[in-house]
């Protein structure tokens, strides 16, 4: 059911350059990311969109997230659109669902996903749910420099609310077994990070033998204080929390709860590179699912050694859940993962899931009757211990030109690496040196940044330290750089 909201009628504008990366465009509060910038973003929106398309307006727990969300909808409706707006703070898969079931033409979504707490930003979904394509980014962004046209209509606009989760919950029941997941004993332990994730698996479990815990469930802008990102350093309070109470896992949301961060029922951080091949190993394995792989350059070698044992076809592409979600909607593709902590899976939205991938875990563990550790173990055993690190270095100036800093590398390189023969050096988002083991260095300039992000995956953690030292090496002599 939907109701009416009536919103003044306000187009004011400003020069400055918006910029979309890989997923929206994301700036500093009152900075730049203004309601002056946020009305020309969504002028130029109303423009690239045919009227009288349907668009969807979501909005997460940042500061004055819901305030820029009805700045949103207040232009879309005005330049002749059809608009929903949520009726309360979302997360961004049900954005992306409900713009599918409802077949709009575009979701706009207000996040700044797990960027620090400064920042937010606008996510762009096409009529597939996926963020909007390279090409249709580039095409909006030009659009962003036209002055507004005139409007739909005079005087108070009306656009409706609704509540957008009821059909996301739907969408889930129709991708997981809720009745399995129900009969799990034992206790899981969520970390919402202040975000939009908190009290999701709640109402999708509904009644359930299953204990949820959840940590920060709370609304807080400033997210407690560091970046809502479900990553290692800022999950120290959910590793214990499963530990001491003997967690069957730790299921950790950033912001917008798109990504997932996964702790073991020993305490223990789980990597991407050993979240996405758990996941991969599951649904081929267990579930039979067929389908292509797709993974960031980023992602490691167990999932490429996991779907080439089940014969499944397998693709590396840029850094981006986009280039991704591209090979979703255009193949069919078992599943995709990113090195941040995004994973989509076949038969759902081309969007990464962060709820979703969680349920995933509990499913598994019901279905196996194994502990997560023991899934692991029992991985490794399988296709290879993975221990992965990044390291992130600062450089005087950024490298513009990736084509030229790949080939410099590629001259300075040996032809032995750590003992290991150099077999294979892949230069789609930066120099990727593949030893003759797996293992693997990727060194990624940032192409905006003075910064260049280094990765490394081996079977073990000194190992992986030392190919990162070694980066930083050959960095310095192709490059002026600073710690």
């Amino acid at each position: 059911m939907t109701t009416a909201v009536s919103l003044p009628r306000e187009s004011r504008l400003v020069a400055a350059e918006i910029h979309f990366g890989t997923d929206g465009w994301r700036a500093i509060i009152a900075d730049d990311f203004t309601f002056a910038n946020v009305r020309r973003v969504a002028h130029g929106i109303a423009t690239y969109l045919p009227s009288p398309a349907k668009v969807l307006v979501g909005y997460d727990n940042r500061f004055q997230s819901e305030d820029f969300a009805k700045t949103i909808a207040q232009v879309l409706a005005q330049r002749g659109l059809s608009v929903v707006l949520s009726r309360t703070s979302i997360h961004t898969p049900t954005l992306s669902a409900n713009v599918v079931i409802q077949k709009a033409a575009a979701g706009v979504m207000v996040t700044a996903s797990h960027n620090p707490p400064s920042y937010n930003g606008i996510k762009i979904k096409d009529q597939t749910g996926r963020p909007l394509p390279e090409h249709e980014t580039r095409r909006l962004e030009a659009l962003l420099h036209l002055p507004p046209s005139g409007t739909g209509s005079n005087g108070q606009t009306a656009l409706s609310i609704a509540d957008f989760l009821l059909k996301y919950l739907v969408y889930l029941r129709r991708r997981v077994d809720a009745n399995l997941i129900r009969r799990l004993r034992g206790t899981v332990i969520v970390d919402a990070m202040h975000g939009v994730g908190a009290g999701v698996l709640d109402r999708f479990l509904g009644r359930s033998v299953l204990r949820l815990h959840t940590l920060h469930p709370t609304r807080d802008p400033l997210f407690g204080g560091h970046r809502p990102e479900p990553v290692e350093e800022y999950l120290t309070e959910l590793l214990g929390t499963v530990k001491r109470r003997r967690a069957h896992i730790g299921i950790a949301l950033d912001g917008d709860a798109d990504r997932v961060g996964i702790i073991d029922d020993q305490g223990r951080y789980l990597t991407p590179h050993q979240v996405f091949p758990l996941l991969v190993w599951y649904l081929a394995k267990e579930k039979g699912w067929k389908g292509k792989v797709v993974q960031a350059v980023s992602l490691g070698y167990v999932s490429e050694r996991i779907a080439r044992t089940f014969g499944l076809p397998f693709e590396e592409v840029p850094v981006g859940f986009k280039f991704i979600a591209e090979r979703m909607v255009a193949e069919d593709v078992l599943a995709g993962g990113e090195e941040s902590g995004g994973y989509g899976f076949r038969g759902g939205i081309p969007e990464r899931d962060g709820i979703l991938c969680g349920l995933l875990f509990l499913e598994m563990l019901a279905a196996t009757g194994q502990r997560l550790s023991q899934r692991l173990h029992a991985l490794e055993g399988e296709f290879g211990r993975s221990s992965f690190l990044r390291r992130d270095l600062a450089l005087g100036q950024p490298i513009t030109d990736k084509t030229q800093f790949a080939k410099a590398i590629s001259q300075k390189l040996p032809s032995k690496l750590l003992g290991q023969i150099i077999k294979e050096v892949r230069s789609l988002d930066g120099p990727k040196i593949i030893l003759s083991d797996d293992s693997w260095l990727l060194l990624r300039p940032s192409g905006t940044e003075p910064l260049l992000r280094t990765y490394a995956e081996s079977p073990s953690r000194k190992r992986s330290r030392e190919l990162l030292d070694f980066a930083h090496r050959l960095l310095s002599s192709v490059t002026q750089t600073h710690d």
